[in-house]
């Protein structure tokens, strides 16, 4: 496989393992959503919850066919800093100088996986 076919393939792979990350993390916004909620609308949301979590399981799984499992499945911790995002919206959770540093550490380490899935291997 030529490095152009094979930079083609991982951009695809870290595509797959970023949609993935988004749908689990409004998967686990729903599921906050219905624990706080009653009844049927409770429910519904937990099934929109598992929904969305389930298709990025999938979408995880298409995204390994495409590059290493040690350079995306560390991506999918991207997640954690669009949860931050999404309790800060949806939530009205604070963000902190902590929350901050450590999603800061968490998206370096996935530019750092990104940079060292392009190098060529010798």
């Amino acid at each position: 496989m030529d490095a152009r076919n094979k930079q083609q393939k991982l951009s695809l792979g870290i595509l797959l393992i970023l949609i993935a990350a988004t749908l689990s993390s409004l998967g686990q916004l729903a599921w906050k959503f219905g624990a706080d909620g009653t009844g049927s609308y409770a429910l519904f949301l937990y099934a929109i919850g598992f929904v969305a979590a389930g298709a990025g399981m999938f979408f995880m799984m298409a995204a390994f066919r495409y590059g290493e499992v040690s350079i995306l499945q560390p991506m999918m911790s991207l997640g954690f800093a669009l949860s931050i995002v999404l309790g800060a919206l949806f939530l009205n959770e604070r963000i902190t100088w902590y929350k901050i540093l450590g999603t800061g550490f968490i998206i370096i380490g996935s530019i750092l996986l990104g940079i060292e899935g392009n190098e060529e291997k010798i």
